[in-house]
């Protein structure tokens, strides 16, 4: 793809006269893999909207082809998750709600429960691998009645999801970043402005050093960090345990429980605590939105995304268990004077502030890094709800630079960072919107598998009964342990995490999940409604397949 290529979406499209129902067409013209178009008619989408003919409209465009192979697309997809540097950054909250028994037995369970999702996605991505992942799913799934709807509402939960996800991602490095100066200066004071402009700095860094860059370094980055990603476990899980001058019990790591809630239930309290686990495998749909530039989509990606959450299910317990080893004293933890209980943590087992820099400095950039992906796949997802007429001047959102949806990207990092000014206002409604973003990725995640559970599944087998991924009687399984896991997270993570409840305590997630919910309503109603018609199977199955063709014929 040239550093320039653009897409225009309704020139030059061949007539539907000649070919088979339900066939996809193609340009006449061969192009790069830039310019892909799959039209079912070569009339303008206004006149289309306008007359409401033929529902079947639909656009396609395939970014090029070749940027991610199976390693580079576990170690974008790995780079995106870094479970274990999650448990680094926020091991915190987990200790106080709870105690060492939630933190463990959550990563567990969240674990077993996410992958269980990814198990239920991967029938569908085997089939229909696009950049539109969830949404494109929706809409082939869904029963005809409901298909806009369902279809356009798991598209944009999964698009704030991702902003949201960009923003807990450079908050948390942020807060490390943070830590690291106090290690350095324990009498620096830390105002709510410089915290802001250290996440506007996080949050901007990597994106914008993306578009410069291109694809080909963009994947060696991830490549060079996925190997500093696993030094630095390798390294955690021997050094801190092996020097430190004293260890926890095993009794306390994997059952030791804490309460310093306020909440007078030590169950509510350790069900509070399996929120950190259940934050730690956010984004790892981002992989399903680089699909169309993988040369083997329906078979590398489900293999990537898979093994993308047994490793770092294997990175995180490790790393999760080593510091729980070290955690002698809680309450010296819990009340370090760096803002970061690992820094005790790192401090007191191996007596060196140099050391400790460094052990905070690497998840700092591996956060970093997970900003710049995660505004990677939101850009994906805004191209693809482009072309499918969910936005306005769909030209527009479908320009590259650098094989990089420059307009989809520069929105992703302004969103965000409008979100961060919130944290100026009140850090406990920064952190319930941040919460809000495992709500709102979960429910978008959750959809597809219930739309199988209740029938969809029938259409893989109808469009692909070969296919890589095909879970049989255990679909069922998989379909139902998503649906229980998102239901509980979503209801536990509106409580409240202390008590009692205060204007600095209170958790604020209904109110922007209410806030999202009435501003998705007016979009639906006024704009969607009338404009939108989902992507039918034809054209959604046509993103793998005229690409496929056009690189046998090259």
């Amino acid at each position: 793809m040239s550093g320039s290529s653009t897409f225009q979406p309704y020139d030059d499209v061949q007539s539907d006269s000649a070919r088979p129902a339900g066939m996809p067409l193609k340009d006449q013209t061969k192009t790069s893999l830039a310019s892909v178009q799959v039209l079912e008619s070569a009339a303008e989408p206004s006149e289309r909207f306008a007359s409401g003919q033929d529902d079947n409209f639909q656009t396609v465009q395939v970014l090029e082809k070749g940027n991610f192979g199976f390693v580079s697309a576990f170690g974008y997809a790995f780079s995106v998750i870094n479970s274990w540097v999650i448990m680094v950054a926020a091991i915190g909250s987990g200790l106080v709600s709870g105690g060492p028994s939630s933190l463990v037995w959550g990563l567990l369970y969240a674990s077993i429960s996410n992958y269980a999702t990814v198990l239920s996605h991967n029938e569908c991505f085997a089939v229909y691998p696009s950049a539109g992942g969830q949404y494109h799913w929706a809409a082939v799934l869904s029963p005809p009645r409901f298909r806009e709807l369902l279809s356009w509402l798991t598209g944009m939960l999964n698009v704030i999801g991702l902003w949201l996800g960009a923003a807990s991602s450079a908050y948390l490095s942020s807060n490390l970043l943070i830590s690291i100066v106090l290690l350095l200066d324990p009498e620096w004071e830390v105002t709510p402005r410089i915290q802001y402009g250290l996440f506007v700095v996080t949050l901007s860094f990597l994106p914008i050093v993306n578009v410069f860059i291109g694809q080909k370094l963009g994947r060696r980055l991830d490549y060079a960090l996925m190997i500093l990603s696993t030094i630095t476990v390798l390294v955690i899980i021997i050094t801190l345990p092996a020097a430190a001058p004293h260890r926890a019990p095993a009794s306390f790591v994997f059952g030791g429980l804490s309460n310093l809630t306020g909440w007078d239930s030590m169950v509510m309290a350790w069900l509070l605590g399996l929120l950190q686990s259940a934050f730690a495998y956010l984004g790892f749909d981002a992989i399903y939105h680089i699909s169309e530039e993988m040369p083997n989509p329906r078979t590398d990606g489900p293999r990537a995304v898979a093994w993308t959450i047994i490793i770092s299910f294997v990175s995180a317990m490790a790393v999760l268990v080593s510091m729980l080893f070290c955690v002698v004293d809680l309450e010296r933890v819990l009340s370090t004077p760096y803002g970061l209980p690992f820094a005790q943590i790192a401090l007191d087992a191996t007596s060196s502030k140099a050391a400790t820099v460094i052990f905070i400095l690497i998840p700092t950039m591996l956060l970093l890094n997970t900003c710049r992906g995660i505004s990677m796949g939101a850009s994906r997802v805004l191209l693809s709800l482009a072309r499918d007429n969910v936005l306005p001047y769909p030209k527009v959102w479908c320009y590259t630079y650098r094989g990089e949806p420059i307009v989809g990207l520069a929105v992703s990092l302004l969103v965000p960072l409008s979100c961060g000014l919130v944290q100026l206002g009140s850090t406990a409604a920064f952190n319930s919107l941040l919460g809000a973003a495992v709500i709102v990725f979960q429910v978008s995640y959750v959809i597809p598998p219930a739309l199988m559970l209740f029938g969809g599944r029938r259409q893989l087998t109808r469009d692909f009964p070969q296919r890589t991924s095909n879970l049989g009687r255990w679909g069922v399984v998989c379909n139902l342990i998503s649906m229980f896991f998102v239901l509980q997270s979503c209801v536990i993570y509106c409580f409240p995490a202390t008590m009692p409840v205060t204007a600095d305590t209170m958790s604020y997630v209904v109110v922007f999940l209410g806030f999202f919910g009435g501003l998705l309503s007016v979009l639906w109603f006024a704009w969607a409604k009338k404009r939108y018609i989902a992507p039918s199977r034809e054209a959604v199955l046509a993103l793998t397949t005229v690409t496929s063709e056009i690189e046998e014929e090259s």
